[in-house]
């Protein structure tokens, strides 16, 4: 079992990794390195790539990244709330799964005019800042095969500005009167597990107030992160 933990984790950091180098990173045995990981993927812990090494199998990516945002939903509220109160606005926590933005969970702004969505709703993927926060940190492979699945998603060009200041923008292209800023929320190698928004109507969502927000919301996905790192993948 602990040769099996090893080897799943050093794949995990690595990959994708060859027997040869499973070997070398994790000390087994180079045929017993082979045969644990045949073992592992008939389990359906790892997958091999086209060229014979070996990676996680999605199957395991998916089950671990839903325990680790089910977990990060319960750790998340108190900060939502806290965002909300700071801005007057609604507050959701997103992540993609199987190439769908799902909301996890809302918190509704106190106004008498607001906009808001159900916790499990399912957003449009294209043109949503929550989105564009997580697809901005995605890995190549990642956001390329969430490319397939929605042609339309923003190229690298309207990416690269979601990386330089830290949040994303929708600017009325989901809902014509709403705007929202959102941002992600990394675990400790750098990967975007789901983002924070904040979102309201263009009345109250200026340009001032939406770089005010994401500069909020940054240091919130921030303070979760520096308070209780989270490291799945």
């Amino acid at each position: 079992m602990r040769n099996a933990c090893t080897l799943v984790e050093a794949v995990a950091e690595h990959q994708p990794l060859g027997v040869s180098e499973l070997a070398r990173l994790t000390g087994i045995d180079k045929s017993a390195a082979h045969r644990l990981a045949v073992t592992l993927h008939r389990a359906g812990w790892l997958d091999p790539t086209d060229e014979g090494r070996w990676r996680i199998s999605t199957t395991l990516a998916r089950r671990t990244r839903r325990s680790a945002v089910a977990a990060l939903t319960a750790a998340m509220r108190p900060r939502m709330e806290a965002l909300r109160d700071q801005t007057g606005e609604t507050v959701m926590l997103v992540a993609i799964d199987h190439a769908r933005l799902m909301v996890h969970d809302v918190v509704e702004s106190r106004q008498a005019l607001r906009i808001t969505t159900p916790a499990e709703a399912e957003l449009p993927l294209v043109g949503a800042s929550g989105a564009r926060a997580i697809a901005a940190y995605l890995p190549r492979e990642e956001l390329a095969a969430l490319r397939r699945a929605h042609p339309a998603l923003d190229d690298e060009e309207a990416l690269a500005p979601v990386r330089r200041r830290g949040w994303a923008v929708n600017d009325g292209e989901v809902v014509a009167e709403a705007r929202a800023v959102a941002a992600p929320i990394l675990t400790s190698d750098g990967y975007p597990l789901a983002a924070l928004v904040v979102f309201g109507p263009r009345s109250r969502m200026t340009a001032a107030r939406m770089r005010e927000y994401g500069a909020l919301a940054v240091k919130a996905a921030q303070e979760r992160l520096a308070s209780q790192r989270v490291a799945v993948r």
